[in-house]
């Protein structure tokens, strides 16, 4: 009873820290997933790119297959691509995907091929997102440590411990 107390006490004690790491780790989970959707619309454009679709079709599939925020967004600028031009668009774009426009800008900038670069930015996003996902494991066992201790082992000592302890008292004699 009084670990629970204890960990009531810590919870309720500062409200301030939870609601910002709430919002920390909203951010970052957000941040997460628009990385890996940015990521399959690279892959998905890669593979329209390797079909010998232009880069303007290709992220038209791709966002079309891939939906999502970012998605939503790379159709807009395609639309805008349509009257300024495709270089224009990725040049002038933010947002989400801007690394993906930058390095479809540089591409078509420099003449390099735009399949190794949306390929290798493809790459480069995949193991970010691994780095984060091994980063997150790295820390589960010391965040699982103090529900451990307050509320899964005194219930352990409940149950397996207690019962000997009270059998062993009783055949004493004093």
């Amino acid at each position: 009873m009084i670990w629970l107390l204890l960990a009531a006490f810590v919870v309720l004690a500062f409200p301030g820290r939870r609601v910002g790491v709430v919002a920390s780790r909203l951010r970052s989970r957000r941040a997460l997933v628009h990385s890996a959707e940015l990521a399959e619309i690279c892959d998905l454009a890669a593979i329209s790119l390797t079909g010998g679709l232009n880069i303007a079709t290709s992220l038209r599939i791709a966002a079309e297959a891939a939906g999502g925020p970012i998605a939503g967004e790379l159709e807009k600028i395609l639309a805008i691509a349509r009257i300024d031009g495709l270089q224009e668009a990725m040049a002038t774009a933010g947002g989400g995907g801007v690394r993906l426009y930058q390095a479809v800008n540089r591409a078509g900038a420099t003449g390099g091929p735009m399949l190794q670069s949306v390929q290798a930015l493809a790459d480069e996003l995949w193991a970010e997102h691994a780095t984060v996902a091994v980063e997150k494991a790295r820390k589960l066992p010391v965040a699982m440590l103090l529900p451990l201790t307050l509320l899964i082992l005194p219930g352990f000592l409940l149950l397996a411990v207690a019962p000997g302890v009270l059998d062993a008292l009783s055949r004493l004699s004093f």
